[in-house]
């Protein structure tokens, strides 16, 4: 019984190793990082974290794609109906959002009309719509 738990730890240890590595993408090195922004959008897409890599600042290509300055990105904002989490219904999920970023400034996915304030005009272009698309 002995012989069979120590072969398979060693091919599970095998396993995480190779898992790291192929296809031409390399994990096998990674860093803790702080710092970037605290939430991300991009189309239907949120992240809510802190990204950003300060040692990922150089242009790194492999194929067709391209990867510079680490996850930052140029927030953009797109005017919605009130549908702040991109599920495609205005609902109290979306309601909350307003509720919580309210009074923010700047870049901000609960600024569904895009004048960079969460003010009482977004509140209200989510009730105005809410049960739409439910």
């Amino acid at each position: 019984m002995r012989p069979m738990l120590i072969n398979l730890m060693m091919t599970l240890l095998l396993a995480v190793g190779v898992a790291q590595t192929g296809g031409g993408y390399d994990l096998s090195w990674w860093t803790i990082d702080g710092g970037g922004i605290t939430f991300a959008t991009g189309g239907t897409f949120n992240l809510g974290a802190t990204i950003g890599q300060p040692d990922a600042s150089n242009t790194l290509t492999g194929g067709a794609f391209t990867l510079t300055g680490g996850f930052w990105f140029a927030p953009s904002c797109v005017p919605t109906n009130g549908d702040v989490d991109g599920n495609g219904c205005v609902d109290d999920a979306d309601l909350l959002q307003v509720l919580f970023n309210f009074g923010a400034t700047g870049f901000n996915p609960a600024d569904v009309n895009c004048d960079s304030l969460v003010d009482d005009a977004d509140l209200l272009l989510v009730l105005f719509n809410f049960g739409s698309g439910c």
